[in-house]
């Protein structure tokens, strides 16, 4: 199992705070499925951070695709890369 770093940005858009119970929801089901390590806002609010569990990287896309903020364009600027953990490794 490979992991995987979202970050995004958010867009001015009131989607965000109207879309967000189902963008937790999606997320909720990612941890219960064992595809979400950790998710969560910036400190300042401009963007968050996701880290996924995948095979590879187009199983990382499906789930990025599947939420609801990435198809309602509510995120912006979206960069995933695999990331090779050295130290800490998440249970």
């Amino acid at each position: 199992m490979a992991h995987f770093i979202l970050t995004y940005g958010y867009n001015d858009t009131p989607l965000r705070a109207e879309k967000r119970p189902d963008h937790l929801e999606h997320l909720a089901k990612l941890k219960a499925d064992g595809a979400l390590v950790l998710a969560g806002p910036l400190a300042d609010l401009s963007g968050g951070i996701i880290v996924l569990a995948a095979d590879d990287l187009a199983s990382a896309e499906a789930l990025v695709a599947q939420d609801p903020y990435t198809q309602l364009d509510v995120t912006k600027d979206r960069a995933l890369k695999e990331w090779k953990i050295t130290i800490g490794l998440p249970d």
